[in-house]
This record gives C-alpha cells, structure tokens and sequence, in this order.
C-alpha cells in the first residue's frame, strides 16, 4: 500500500504544479460545456479521499464536513456563495497525505463497510478503496488537464 500512498502524493503535488501562475479567477472559471472548474476537482479529490475511506469505515473526516459538502460528488461550484480557497485545498492535500498512511497502519479502517460509489464499483475494504480513490483522482487530474487550456 506504500507505493499507492507514495504515488497519491506526487499525483497531488503534480496537480498543484500544473495550476501554478494561474489567478483565482481562472482557477474558479467553469468553461462552456463543463460543470465544474479547477478548484472544484482539487478540492474533490480530498472530499472523495475522506467519503469513500474514512466515512465509509465510520470515522470522522479529518478535514471538515463543510468543505466535504461544497466539494463532494454531484455539487457544483455555481451554488457557492464565494469562490474556492487554493490555499485551503493545498493544506488539506497535505493534510490528508501525511495523515492517511498513518492512520492505515494504525488499522483504524478496521470498520469498514462496503461501499457502493456512484459509479458502480463495489469497495469491500479499504485496500480496495485506497486503490479506487487513486485511480479517481487521476481521473480529475485529466480533467484539471483538460480545464486549465480552457480557462
């Protein structure tokens, strides 16, 4: 599991390195055609990261639930009432990266429970949801990819 932690982190300081030298308004633009911006993906990968494996083991989030709500799937950004924070994003990839690891070698996922994600893959343990959230994340580092020549 290592190896997936460890990738998890180059993957998150690769998105950041990627949206480096844009403005916040770039960053919150949502181009045609598309339902969410840059920030919104970000902030995304960290709430997904914290439902699918410490909510669905039945721990608290380590990061607040508020942020979760606003970043979580099926939302958009066009019902926020003030733009996303990069700053606040970046702390709690860093966050969430350092303390993730830790806590699985803890084995405070012991509880998990399955979990069915929105698009349909079943996750019976959290090694499995380790591995999904990876590949889910890179799913919205293509779409940041996608993004950043459009705004």
């Amino acid at each position: 599991m290592q190896f997936v932690f460890d990738s998890l982190v180059k993957l998150r300081s690769s998105a950041l390195k990627i949206v480096e030298g844009y403005n916040e308004e770039q960053l919150n633009r949502i181009p045609e055609g598309f339902g969410n911006n840059i920030l919104w993906n970000l902030g995304h990968m960290v709430a997904s990261q914290q439902r699918l494996c410490y909510m669905a083991a039945g721990l608290k989030p380590i990061i607040p639930e508020t942020f979760i709500e606003l970043y979580r799937n099926g939302t958009s950004p066009r019902n926020w009432t003030k733009p996303g924070s990069l700053q606040e994003i970046k702390e709690y990839f860093e966050l969430t990266s350092s303390a993730f690891p830790k806590d699985y070698e803890k084995n405070l996922f012991s509880g998990y429970k399955t979990f069915t994600t929105s698009s349909g893959y079943t996750l019976q343990s959290i090694e499995d949801a380790v591995v999904y959230n990876y590949a889910h994340e890179n799913l919205h580092y293509g779409i940041i990819l996608s993004l950043r020549k459009l705004v």
